[in-house]
């Protein structure tokens, strides 16, 4: 048994390397990156408007954005003591 568990502990350090070295090589010839583009190639975006220009939703009739009224959900792993 013991020279199977040695043997098995071998064969599986001889397998790893073998597929880190393979990765490796298979990552040194993969292709290069392309060249990176240049900034007047990019399209000009606009620039956004102040956050007091922006309309926000009623409180009333619009989607509430924050609750601070919401209770604490209790966590299921909480314990309670002894």
């Amino acid at each position: 048994m013991k020279l199977y568990k040695g043997f098995l502990h071998f064969l599986i350090t001889l397998v790893s390397m073998f597929a880190f070295l393979m990765g490796w090589a298979t990552l040194a010839h993969s292709l290069k990156p392309a060249q990176p583009v240049k900034q007047e190639a990019l399209a000009q975006l606009e620039p956004l408007p102040p956050v007091g220009l922006v309309s926000m939703p009623s409180s009333s009739g619009g989607v509430q954005l924050f609750s601070s009224s919401r209770p604490r959900a209790r966590s299921m792993f909480v314990t309670r003591g002894s």
